[in-house]
């Protein structure tokens, strides 16, 4: 069952760019503007932890309020890039608290070579929200943030990274909201030939 739940988390749209992406996407519209908040469900949490591999096991107790929290950070920083506006000070001073986590550098062997990665003093959810919040802050340092964008379905509010060579990806996912789009559009056509018609003939 949780194999199942994890596929479908994927199925979902989850776990493909970025897990602040994800965190920022767990308030989730529908497309028709019914809300889920996906860290109401505590097997939600475990997915986004063990797909971005931020943890070799989930911590207990789950601190569903400082992901709400960083949760909602992410959102309005993302929003005001979308905008193409500044980052707010306190949104950044707010963002460093959860980067605020104390490692150490340790050096490790491969068949490959030697490489070194940054190890917490202490794990647990402290370490895992500093890993969300990072991916954030490299999404900024490595990638263009105006690639970022929000699905213009109002009853959405999607947010995703635009790949695309040009940057004209339009739709979170162009086979659900692009095309009910398509399909909302042709009824209005379909609407207005009516009125054409019904006014010539009267």
């Amino acid at each position: 069952m949780m194999n199942q739940r994890a596929d479908n988390y994927v199925a979902l749209g989850f776990g493909k760019e970025y897990p602040w992406l994800d965190l920022a996407n767990s308030l989730e519209w529908n497309g028709y503007g019914k809300l889920t908040d996906r860290l109401q469900d505590p097997t939600w949490a475990g997915h986004i932890v063990k797909h971005w591999n931020l943890a070799s096991s989930l911590p207990r107790p789950i601190p569903v309020a400082q992901l709400i929290a960083l949760r909602t950070i992410l959102r309005r920083m993302a929003e005001r890039l979308i905008k193409g506006e500044a980052l707010d000070e306190r949104d950044l001073n707010a963002l460093n608290s959860f980067l605020s986590v104390p490692v150490r550098v340790k050096l490790f062997q491969h068949q490959n070579g030697v490489h070194s990665k940054l190890v917490p003093l202490r794990g647990g959810w402290h370490w895992i929200l500093s890993r969300i919040a990072a991916s954030f802050a490299e999404m900024l340092a490595l990638n263009r943030p105006d690639r970022l964008k929000y699905c213009p379905n109002e009853g959405c509010k999607w947010i995703f990274y635009d790949r695309t060579k040009a940057n004209t990806r339009r739709w979170c996912n162009d086979r659900t909201c692009g095309n009910r789009d398509r399909v909302r559009r042709s009824r209005d056509r379909g609407k207005k030939t009516a009125r054409t018609k019904s006014s010539k003939s009267g």
